[in-house]
This record gives C-alpha cells, structure tokens and sequence, in this order.
C-alpha cells in the first residue's frame, strides 16, 4: 500500500469518529508509525508502506477512532513553535492559548525595565507548561515561576522545562495562587473555565483529559474571583494579570478583574471571534 492510499484509508476510518482534521490525524499518525516528519511523509505519496509501520499505523488508528487524542497517542504537542511532552496527566495544548502567551509577552517590562531587580512572572494553572516555559523561553531575563495543585501535572512541566529550556524552573504545588510569592510584575493563567455540564459530556464521550483542569463549575466561572483577588495581592505596582476564558465570559471576567481593583481591563478574541483571553493592570500601567 502507498502513502497516499494508506493516508486515505485513515482519512476515511477517522472521518465519522473523529470529525475536525481526519487527514492531519492520519498523516500525523501515519509519520510517527513510519519514522518521519509530516512534511517528509507528503512528499512520498507515491512510496509504499512497509508491512511494519502499516500495521503500527493501523493500531494508532483504531486509538484515535475510541477517542484518545493524537497528541496522546504521540506523547507531544506543538506548542508556540516548540514540541511539549503531553499524556492523560495534563490537558493537551490549545492553538488558541498561543494568544495567552502573545498577551502576556506584550505586557511584559522591557528587559532591564525594573533596575533593582529581575522581572517576575507567575504561570499559575501550569499543567504542561506550555505558557511558562514558553515564556521564559521568550524572555530568557525573566524570572518565571510555575504552579498547579496535580503534583503528577508538575512532573510533567519539570520534565518540559528541562527538554526544552535545558535548565529546572522554580515550581511549586498550590490551589490558585497559594505557592505564588510577592512581588510579581506579570500573572499568566489557564484555569478551568469549562462548565461541569459539558465536562461531563466530554467525559461520556470518551474525553481523557484531567477533569480537575477542565471544570470551572456551573457557569465555569469559579475559579475567577480568587484568581483575581490574590494576583492583585501578589503583584507590584503597574503588573498584570492575564488569563485565558472560555467563550463568551469575556464580560463576566472582566467584570471580576474590575471588583478586585484591575485597571485597563481588555477582552481579547481569537481568529474565530470567540472570547479568549482577558488581561489587566494593578494601578499604573507600563508603556
């Protein structure tokens, strides 16, 4: 069987089970089970699978059509440019929390912008650590520290800082902001904000991913007000406080920001238009 044949086979297996991106699901799969990269892969359409690699791909297929996501099967995700180890411990990154992070570089002081000391980011809700080890992969003169209440989500961040910033970041294990430490000139967290109706429906339709990172509770708002009230207590003047939403909380979420002190507060869409990411300033706002 060629390439393309077997990429239409899994195209077509996927296409009822697993709606969205079939065909970049099975090459993603089909790549992985023949040793390559994608990009290789599309530009061997007409070469033939080996028996091996074909019954791997078949396998793989069969995963993803009960539900497990590609980037579990994979182990990774790409995030921000750089590959992120993933596995049912932590919730797979988003494309659209790339917009969390371009917010939380944008508000970030300029290097040496604080001269009595190091410019302090807190990434609270960490899981993988996608946003803040990107983060202080982006600004390497940023102080960044980590926090989540799953201790098996930190194992994964600590193993992602160190394959792909080659040095251990400071984590720490808290609800919230409870392992955070003043003073703080940027905030940066993806809580839940998924309503437990439809965590529920996730979980019955065979969605693997950790509830506790998933449920926001009835309206997937919980978590906000404590979130606000202690990054407010935690930052210095002038800091800031971004946070990515589910769709149509901007409002909701920005008015919580604006009852614990917030300034500036703006609502952010992503490509789709839908509510994705709110940020704030404590005070004086840096420019």
């Amino acid at each position: 069987m060629t390439v393309r044949a077997a990429l239409a086979e899994g195209t077509g297996a996927l296409e009822g089970s697993c709606p969205g991106s079939p065909f970049l699901d099975a090459a993603l799969l089909l790549s992985s089970s023949m040793g390559m990269e994608r990009d290789r892969l599309l530009a061997s359409m007409p070469d033939e699978v080996p028996p091996g690699p074909l019954e791997r791909y078949r396998a793989l297929l069969s995963r993803r059509r009960s539900g497990v996501s590609v980037a579990y099967i994979l182990g990774y995700k790409e995030f921000y440019g750089r590959r992120y180890a993933v596995d049912p411990r932590v919730l797979v990154p988003r494309p659209d929390t790339e917009i969390l992070v371009e917010t939380a570089l944008a508000l970030l002081p300029p290097a040496g912008g604080i001269p009595s000391r190091r410019v302090r980011c807190h990434d609270a809700f960490t899981g993988s650590g996608c946003v803040g080890i990107t983060i202080a992969a982006e600004r390497p003169d940023v102080e960044v520290s980590l926090s989540d209440a799953s201790p098996d989500a930190l194992a994964v961040c600590a193993a992602n800082a160190r394959a792909v910033l080659g040095r251990d970041l400071e984590l720490g294990i808290g609800d919230v902001l409870s392992a955070a430490a003043w003073p703080l000139d940027l905030v940066v967290a993806n809580p839940p904000y998924v309503s437990t109706v439809l965590t529920d429906e996730i979980e019955a339709a065979g969605g693997s991913e950790p509830r506790s990172a998933l449920d926001g509770g009835e309206l997937g708002l919980d978590l906000y007000p404590a979130l606000a009230r202690q990054a407010f207590a935690l930052l210095a003047e002038g800091g800031a406080l971004v946070a990515e939403i589910g769709e149509e909380q901007g409002r909701a979420v920005k008015a919580i920001f604006e009852d614990a002190g917030f300034v500036g507060v703006e609502i952010r869409a992503d490509l789709a238009g839908a509510d994705r990411v709110v940020s704030g300033s404590k005070h004086a706002v840096r420019r």
